[in-house]
């Protein structure tokens, strides 16, 4: 096999060619200021060679994969950055598209110095390829970004690649690269110099109150265990020191030690469910967590929604990988989503509908307030974190806060899916606003059900037919595809369909009437048949759920792998059913867990083991997009995805999210939960536990 000996020469030819006067003609619209530095940047080679080194040493060459795809060359950006003090000033980043031109000149073993020895010459070949690049610059910070793109286009980048293709016979090949900017060619800065204003001081102050509170509620709850004088009675949460004994209502102690990690730990990592715990839902959750972050790899690395400008060309691997079956699971994710609206409105209702009975009536405030405060205070921290503070946590090549400008009040709101994508302050909470939509009109089909079960579904059916002539008439105007990632208006469809409310509104109404018969205790058990029907019928659910889910699940890999593409009523029937069929079958499976018909699935998806996972979900699922963000920030270089790398990320994520979960949960979620039940209980309503 031919060996490969390669050498990589980056030649700028600025120190001998250019000047200030030369680079810019009398008219150009760059600032004296800028002259100035790039005519010190033309003489640098000679004065300070080391740093001359330095500074093309930082930028971004061409390498390896460009058939394949990997076009973003990121360059050191720390050793761009390290170079303060210099006789150019500071420094400054960016990426810039530019054009590249490879021309390879292959020489035959028959010639010697460019001269051929050989009675029968072949003729050397000189091949030319041009495509688009995206290459990181380090340049004086004196110029801006769209002045040094102006620099750009006036330099002459070579790189000069000699490769000997077999060392025995001497046969030479040279590939020469290089490099042009048309001055207004696309260009990424990363934000490095966002100023920290009083909103990032306000959000830093929130987080250091929480913590502070969860130290001193813990040292404080410890010297009272330690104190003889002191008893908390950890029943009823109420408290007594000395003789001194408060009223059966929870006191200021109480307060206090709702943010003690020696309450909040035992609880978050505890495995005793509760007898009107509903089977299987939790781990459900868990697993469309793994998938929702599976898919958010792809989308926010990948897919040109995080990095626009880095996008021109898809990598031959991530070109691929919708197409693959198992990558289905990540592709049609939309189900995961699908699987939190069924999962949210089963426990909503199936709670509502015993609370209802137990009070006789249906406490209105209890029931908005109760569920604001368990989305909210997790919900807004992540937004605001988004919004102010997140930009200053580090920074890199790739750094930036897409949520600077975003409508942080829309999710204040609970409206942030309503607006544009790019606008929502972290992309996936779109959930948490279409889920609180449905949840405050949810009470109209809760009390027709618990009041009069034929009208009820009656008026659920006709909600669902009404909803899904609506989502077929928006898919077909639009003509918008089933197969959502291989949409060319995919962010349009995210806008106007994907995230809406309605859209969901079937599998959410599917999560209500499955709460309603888990209330009823409808089962299999009860129907007036022999036992071998009984069997019969569960076995025929369980294929009918089993269909239903893989129906939808791979319905679209046809058109992800190219095979055939979906005419405007199959795409519009997709979107249509496909929601609604797979939240069925998903229901089905839930209530046949739940009614002893479950078998090893019930015994694996009701393993007490998942219950602190199911707790941190929530965490997980807001906060987990700011740890990609975070990771693909500040890597040095651009990655070239391969299986391995795409699922060491994705675990890696995982892992890095159920942390901070971990204390975002000890710090917010559970001392507040446990705040608002106090609240309850001074107001004599009584907080309701799944």
């Amino acid at each position: 096999m031919a060996s490969l000996l390669y050498q990589l020469i980056l030649l700028v030819t600025i120190s001998d060619c250019f000047s200030a006067t030369q680079i810019f003609p009398p008219s150009t619209n760059v600032s004296k200021n800028c002259q100035a530095v790039i005519e010190k940047l033309s003489t640098l080679q000679s004065t300070h060679p080391q740093l001359m080194a330095q500074y093309w040493d930082s930028w971004g060459k061409p390498s390896d994969g460009i058939v394949y795809g990997h076009t973003t060359f990121l360059g050191y950006y720390d050793e761009c950055m390290d170079l303060k003090n210099t006789p150019v000033g500071e420094t400054n980043y960016c990426i810039y598209t530019m054009q590249m031109n490879i021309t390879t000149f292959y020489i035959p073993s028959e010639y010697q110095d460019e001269v051929c020895y050989s009675s029968d010459c072949p003729v050397p070949i000189n091949t030319s390829v041009s495509s688009n690049i995206q290459v990181g610059v380090c340049y004086p910070s004196t110029c801006s970004p769209n002045e040094f793109a102006l620099v750009l286009s006036r330099m002459n980048i070579i790189s000069v690649t000699s490769m000997t293709v077999n060392p025995f016979s001497n046969t030479t090949q040279t590939i020469t690269i290089q490099l042009t900017s048309t001055g207004d060619s696309p260009t990424f800065c990363p934000q490095t110099d966002v100023e920290y204003d009083m909103g990032a001081m306000v959000v830093t102050g929130i987080c250091v109150v929480f913590v502070g509170l969860v130290a001193l509620a813990t040292v404080v709850h410890l010297f009272w265990q330690s104190n003889p004088r002191v008893e908390i009675n950890k029943d009823k949460s109420t408290c007594h020191m000395g003789k001194g004994k408060c009223d059966d209502k929870p006191c200021i102690k109480d307060f206090l030690i709702a943010f003690s990690l020696c309450r909040t730990v035992p609880e978050l990592f505890s495995t005793k469910q509760s007898s009107s715990a509903i089977k299987a839902v939790g781990a459900l959750k868990v697993f469309a967590n793994f998938v929702n972050i599976g898919l958010h790899v792809y989308v926010h690395v990948v897919y040109p929604f995080m990095y626009p400008q880095l996008s021109q060309n898809t990598p031959h691997y991530l070109a691929k990988y919708p197409s693959r079956i198992f990558n289905q699971i990540f592709m049609n994710a939309t189900f995961a989503a699908d699987t939190f609206f069924v999962v949210s409105a089963t426990l909503s209702s199936y709670l509502t509908f015993k609370d209802i009975e137990k009070h006789n009536r249906f406490r209105v405030s209890y029931f908005y307030v109760n569920r604001y405060f368990r989305l909210a205070p997790m919900f807004y921290l992540v937004t605001f974190v988004a919004f102010k503070l997140f930009v200053h946590l580090s920074d890199g090549p790739l750094w930036h806060s897409q949520h600077i400008d975003c409508r942080w009040w829309c999710n204040v709101l609970f409206i942030n899916n309503l607006i544009n994508p790019v606008d929502i302050c972290v992309v996936p909470t779109w959930h948490i606003g279409a889920e609180m939509q449905l949840f405050v009109l949810s009470p109209v089909f809760i009390l027709t059900l618990y009041y009069s079960e034929l009208i009820g579904l009656i008026v659920v059916t006709l909600s669902m037919f009404g909803v899904t002539v609506i989502i077929g008439v928006v898919a077909t105007r639009n003509s918008y595809w089933a197969a959502l990632y291989a949409d060319p208006k995919v962010l349009e469809q995210v806008q106007w369909l994907y995230n809406q409310s309605f859209y969901r509104a079937n599998q959410y109404l599917i999560g209500i009437v499955l709460g309603y018969i888990l209330y009823k205790k409808y089962s299999i058990v009860d129907l007036p048949v022999r036992q071998a029907l009984k069997y019969l019928i569960s076995v025929v659910l369980w294929l009918i759920a089993i269909c239903l889910c893989k129906i939808t699940l791979f319905g679209t890999i046809e058109d992800y792998n190219g095979t055939r593409h979906f005419t405007e009523w199959e795409n519009a029937t997709y979107l249509m059913f496909s929601g609604l069929a797979w939240s069925v079958g998903i229901s089905v499976v839930i209530f046949l867990c739940n009614t002893g018909y479950g078998g090893v699935v019930n015994s694996f998806l009701s393993w007490p083991e998942w219950d602190p996972l199911v707790r941190l979900s929530y965490g997980v699922y807001l906060f987990h997009v700011l740890v990609i963000f975070y990771i693909m920030g500040t890597l040095q270089s651009s990655l070239i995805f391969t299986d391995t790398v795409y699922i060491m990320l994705c675990v890696f994520v995982i892992v890095v999210s159920f942390a901070l979960s971990i204390v975002l949960t000890l710090t917010v979620e559970l001392p507040i939960s446990k705040v608002v039940s106090l609240c309850f209980k001074l107001a004599g309503m009584e907080p309701r536990h799944a």
